[in-house]
């Protein structure tokens, strides 16, 4: 496949407005583009929503070992006027490409599907399967991994490659993720009598103290060699109506990043912990809803396809390749569920995730077109390993 149809591919993909949804115009065009090659691939409707979110899955190759790629298919918000940009549109600078999703993650997305179309017009050899998963809802509750894993499309799975952009580095292991609503409910009364009252707001501020306290002592002790401690912010918070009225209702919503050592439960345990124990000595009310979660994962750093990786990169680019923790969540997450610690794992894709989620997202087409040929060697090579 020549330069500019590998880009024109990636432009193709740019085009198709799948911000937080929308995803099953990217999967119909992700199996024209495959069966085009000779590559059978299926759409798996999400039961959520199946007229426009979808999983892809395709497979070159049979039998064992199976070496998986994921990359999702939905992108971030964005707003147009703060773009120079169109964000629905790959332009290019010299050597930067831009638009929404370039280095998160529709290169990767791209990179990876052309490898697979390359090996098998080529016929290049290799063991085993090459299986292809396309996520929906990656950025936002992870839908589409969820029911792949559910599915059964992880279970005879070898090793696993997640395409989110590395740049030319690989990550090895991330935090886990927890979204949580506190909530307290109070009674309302004249701000000059608040005796009459329950202050909803007040109650929040004195059980996330008591929370913030627990946790910091926990977190400092219980800590990861690679991803530090557990990091955890109030991020949103909301009550009251109008400045002379006893706030009778108040809402806080707490993002916590995990780790091994101080995982999800431990966390949520704690939490529960201080909730109960508030409600016991107060008249007012709090408590408390997970609204999304993913558990910390940490992939073998000694692993073959790690080493691989490394080489490979190396090979192209001249420079030693870092293997790196990273503090964000990625959809191994929920494909790695049964399987968190020790699974050989690895992140490795094309893009910039400094710019990842920001206005006037970037991507080297230098980068996007060496990983492509990386990829094809990856695939090709790893399964040896296994």
């Amino acid at each position: 496949m020549e330069s500019n149809e590998k880009i024109q591919i990636l432009s193709d993909l740019i085009q198709f407005d799948s911000r937080n949804g929308n995803e099953r115009p990217v999967a119909e065009y992700l199996k024209a583009l495959f069966e085009k090659h000779g590559i059978e691939a299926e759409i798996l409707p999400l039961a959520s929503d199946p007229d426009h979110r979808a999983n892809l899955v395709a497979h070159v190759g049979t039998g064992k070992p199976v070496i998986a790629f994921t990359g999702h298919m939905d992108v971030v918000d964005f707003d147009r006027s703060q773009w120079a940009t169109d964000p629905l549109q790959l332009t290019m600078d010299g050597d930067k490409m831009f638009g929404r999703g370039v280095s998160d993650m529709k290169s990767g997305l791209a990179a990876a599907a052309i490898a697979l179309i390359d090996i098998k017009e080529k016929e290049i050899p290799f063991d085993g399967t090459l299986r292809f998963l396309a996520t929906a809802g990656e950025e936002v509750g992870m839908a589409g991994s969820t029911a792949l894993q559910a599915a059964g499309y992880m279970d005879d799975v070898d090793a696993l490659i997640v395409g989110e952009p590395t740049g030319y580095n690989t990550s090895f292991a991330n935090k886990g993720e927890l979204n949580i609503t506190l909530s307290a409910k109070g009674k309302a009364a004249h701000s000059s009598t608040p005796q009459l009252g329950i202050n909803a707001i007040q109650e929040l501020m004195d059980v996330w103290a008591d929370i913030k306290t627990k946790l910091d002592e926990r977190s400092q002790k219980d800590t990861n060699q690679y991803l530090g401690q557990d990091v955890y912010n109030i991020d949103v918070i909301n009550g009251g109506s109008q400045p002379n009225i006893l706030p009778a209702t108040a809402e806080a919503q707490l993002n916590v990043r995990t780790v091994p050592e101080f995982d999800n439960e431990a966390v949520l345990a704690i939490i529960d912990q201080a909730i109960a124990d508030f409600n016991a000595n107060h008249k007012g009310e709090v408590s408390r809803e997970v609204t999304m979660e993913i558990i910390p994962i940490e992939g073998d750093l000694h692993s073959k396809l790690i080493q691989k990786m490394q080489a490979i990169a190396k090979a192209a680019v001249g420079k030693d390749i870092k293997a790196i923790a990273a503090p964000g969540g990625t959809d191994a997450s929920k494909l790695l569920v049964d399987h968190p610690i020790g699974f050989p794992m690895a992140v490795f894709g094309p893009g910039n995730f400094l710019t990842a989620h920001q206005n006037n997202e970037e991507c080297s087409k230098d980068m996007y077109l060496k990983f492509i040929d990386m990829y094809t060697e990856l695939f090709t090579t790893v399964s040896t390993e296994y």
